[in-house]
């Protein structure tokens, strides 16, 4: 049995990485999960083994003291207007395509990570750019 679920997980995930985006955003963001998870890149192919994977979502590295996110996402309240809706972008980005594949994003006026210039940006959403590997 497991204690968290999957979809609960992928929920979680989202709501740290795209809280502050739209709802396409979330959908987004929600498709990069899937999509490493389709083609098991930096994935075991589990939202788990996606998502917790050390420096692949920023929500769960520790590193950055982004425990303190962590805890706070336990506490949220699925009633909460975010929350829902990013419930609704988890069970939409299971069948759409908003990213064109993508495997990778990033907020660039955050950070501008080296692995970038081995990508070719996609779209851009909100605050972040989506990228698939060249």
């Amino acid at each position: 049995m497991k204690l968290i679920s999957e979809d609960a997980l992928g929920i979680i995930t989202m709501w740290m990485e795209a809280r502050g985006e739209p709802h396409e955003g979330r959908v987004a963001v929600g498709e990069v999960i899937r999509n490493r998870m389709k083609k098991k890149y930096s994935s075991d192919g589990t939202v788990a083994g996606t998502v917790a994977l050390r420096y692949q979502f920023s929500g769960w590295n520790d590193d950055y003291g982004n425990n303190q996110q962590l805890i706070a996402s336990l506490k949220i309240d699925d009633a909460d207007a975010i929350v829902q809706d990013c419930i609704a972008a988890w069970k939409e980005s299971e069948t759409s395509d908003l990213t064109g594949g993508a495997l990778f994003y990033v907020n660039l006026s955050i950070v501008q990570p080296g692995w970038a210039k081995k990508c070719k940006a996609v779209t851009k959403i909100g605050n972040h750019t989506f990228f698939v590997p060249l």
